[in-house]
């Protein structure tokens, strides 16, 4: 699971740098692409499960439980070791 973490990190790192107007917020990252910004956490069924949140300061969260169509039933934080 390290290298999704990091690959999760690389992945918002270069949208950040993309897209330097989203100051702070966390950006969603699906798939190792970052594909989105928002300003604050919000609620997970908004998201399919698998999707990782990272901050702007490379704290990883990542949607899980339920399913693609009503979305994702929470956010988990992601150990800091990883």
């Amino acid at each position: 699971m390290t290298h999704l973490i990091q690959a999760a990190r690389t992945a918002a790192s270069q949208w950040r740098t993309e897209h330097p107007e989203h100051q702070g917020g966390v950006v969603l990252v699906w798939q190792a692409q970052g594909y989105g910004w928002k300003d604050r956490l919000r609620d997970a069924a908004h998201e399919r499960p698998g999707v990782y949140a990272v901050d702007a300061d490379d704290h990883v969260f990542v949607a899980e439980g339920g399913d693609d169509y009503k979305g994702a039933k929470c956010w988990v934080a992601v150990p800091t070791n990883n």
